[in-house]
């Protein structure tokens, strides 16, 4: 047990606590200190994520107060470096400080992967060292001021100074006390200085955003859930076109536009004209890696400047409209996700009780249609069996749930729930089919005319199958020339041509009855090959158009194929002579 051990000052680094005990107790040299503190003179002088704090803290006398996890969240960089972090890798982390296994830790962060280094001398600021001097008689090491992303004091807003503390130049078993003598006044800022007040606005508030995170953490997320964090974000201030499309072109150009300078005054965040390793398009794409804190503080403050857009659906919360909840029509739904089907906007509304319904937004018009049911929840079991056993009527079940009769069949399929009732098929494509009366036919009886009107109207009408099969072959003929002309190229299937005529599922049923239809489809209906090759040349021809250099792997990419295309594209480009194109 020591017998002192310093007092903690504000905003304290660890590694300054270690340097100043080693100073006032005038120990005779590191190796005595490290034996002293740790019982290990092996142990590392790391500045920012130390380990064997463990043993350090069985040492530090009770009264200060200072359990393993104090010392690790209040008095290192710990917060910062893992606050974007799964929780599973934070609590490794943790533990790694804890017994000293402190080898290779920025690696398994993931932070060794970026050119944001760790800093190479500790900084100071100038302003606040005569306050230091003249509240404690001494001076000591901040930890915000240590953080890679920070270049000005978050609380003076000036530049900070690099210190004369190299860690090359120390031994990395050595603690070093900020004195006078270290940190000099005249000591060199640790980038040139700002000549434009909103560059130094910007700074001061990215440093108070990292600041923030060494006190206040945000709560641990997954990385799917960081993912859906700023996906959700980025709809909400217009610049995605869905929860999983952003618009990546405008993001770059107001993001730029936003900071200016400042991105590139920070360390490693530009590379030239770009950002270094695509980080900024990678933080709203899914994230399989972790991203450095910097990149997320730009990017959340970024997001918290801009005007959120006032949302097509409304404010939230919005209500449940389940009917079998007790907190129907209630507004409990907080959060919604949008996507695009056929250029309409989609929103989705999920409560906790289980029931999820849509809305969908014209593009056109801009009116917003009624809600439409999509899943029901635990709750629907268990009452539809008992509506079930009471013998209800399917429509009045229907009405019940608010469901269509067919979609009531449906669900109770699904559950497992039986039941007697079934609806009626109709075959809606009756209607638009050309029939013909039937032949005449000699008088029925009275019973026998009964019979007959209670039959389906198909059992008193024929069809020219002749006919609908010349007719169809033409109109497919038509519809087929409109799809082969479309750009980018769409691919020529029956299903695709079957919804162009509004007869889904209509001819792949009666094919026996269309042999001239089904030998036209025959030939015009594209396999994947076909329709590869086709997007090929059309890829190529778009690219010659816009006058760029033609390449395999632009083509590839142009169509939308695999790598493993590049073979075959490589031999079209070798057998169709381009003007434009180079060695690829």
């Amino acid at each position: 047990m020591l017998a002192y051990f310093p007092k903690i000052y504000p905003g304290e680094l660890l590694y300054s606590m270690l340097a100043r005990y080693h100073l006032h107790v005038g120990s005779p040299g590191t190796m005595h200190t490290l034996d002293t503190l740790f019982g290990n003179r092996k142990a590392i002088s790391t500045f920012d994520l130390p380990g064997h704090l463990q043993v350090l803290t069985d040492r530090i006398p009770p009264e200060c107060n200072l359990s393993v996890d104090r010392i690790i969240d209040t008095l290192t960089l710990f917060p910062y470096f893992t606050a974007f972090e799964p929780p599973s890798l934070q609590k490794k982390v943790r533990s790694a400080m804890r017994s000293g296994t402190i080898n290779g830790l920025h690696v398994r962060l993931g932070l060794s992967a970026f050119r944001i280094g760790r800093i190479q001398r500790l900084r100071f600021c100038p302003v606040c060292i005569p306050g230091m001097q003249a509240a404690h008689g001494e001076l000591w090491w901040c930890r915000d001021h240590q953080l890679p992303g920070i270049l000005v004091c978050p609380e003076h807003g000036c530049l900070l100074r690099e210190s004369a503390v190299s860690f090359s130049q120390f031994s990395r078993h050595e603690f070093v006390a900020a004195t006078p003598r270290n940190c000099s006044p005249h000591a060199r800022p640790v980038v040139s200085v700002m000549d434009h007040a909103c560059l130094a606005h910007l700074l001061r508030r990215v440093a108070r955003r990292s600041a923030d995170l060494l006190c206040g953490p945000p709560a641990p997320r997954t990385l799917s859930r960081w993912t859906l964090f700023y996906r959700s974000h980025m709809l909400e201030v217009g610049l995605a076109k869905s929860i999983s499309t952003m618009d990546q072109h405008r993001f770059d150009s107001e993001f730029r536009n936003f900071y200016g300078g400042v991105l590139d005054l920070l360390p490693s965040v530009m590379d030239g004209g770009d950002f270094a390793g695509d980080w900024l398009a990678s933080m709203v794409r899914k994230h399989r890696k972790a991203n450095h804190p910097l990149y997320h503080v730009l990017l959340q403050d970024f997001l918290a400047q801009r005007e959120r857009q006032v949302s097509p659906f409304g404010a939230g919360p919005w209500p449940c409209i389940n009917p079998l909840a007790s907190h129907s029509s209630q507004p409990l739904i907080k959060t919604l996700t949008q996507h695009r089907n056929r250029g309409n906007r989609v929103g989705v509304f999920s409560c906790t009780c289980g029931y999820v319904y849509t809305r969908c937004l014209n593009s056109q018009t801009g009116e917003l249609g009624l809600p439409r049911f999509l899943h029901y929840g635990p709750l629907l079991e268990p009452a539809l069996r008992q509506l079930v056993m009471a013998s209800t009527g399917l429509r009045k079940v229907g009405r019940s749930l608010r469901l269509d009769p067919k979609t009531v069949v449906r669900l109770a399929s699904e559950l497992g729930v039986a039941v007697s009732w079934k609806p009626r098929p109709f075959d809606k494509t009756l209607r638009a089919m050309p029939k013909v009366a039937a032949q005449s036919a000699p008088p029925l009886s009275h019973a026998t005319h009964a019979i007959s009107a209670s039959r389906d109207m198909s059992s008193r009408t024929r069809r020219e199958w002749a006919e609908i099969d010349r007719v169809w072959a033409a109109k497919l003929s038509a519809v087929t020339d409109i799809v082969r002309a479309e750009t980018p190229p769409v691919r020529i299937t029956v299903a695709e041509l079957e919804r162009r005529v509004n007869q889904r599922g209509w001819l792949l049923k009666r094919r026996h009855r269309l042999p001239q239809t089904m030998a036209f489809l025959e030939r015009a209906v594209e396999i994947t090959k076909d329709f590869q090759l086709r997007r090929i040349y059309w890829a190529v021809a778009e690219l010659e158009r816009c006058g760029v250099q033609v390449k395999a792997w632009q083509i590839m990419r142009k169509a939308g194929l695999r790598s493993n295309s590049l073979g075959r594209i490589n031999a079209i480009l070798d057998a169709v002579p381009i003007l434009s194109r180079r060695a690829a």
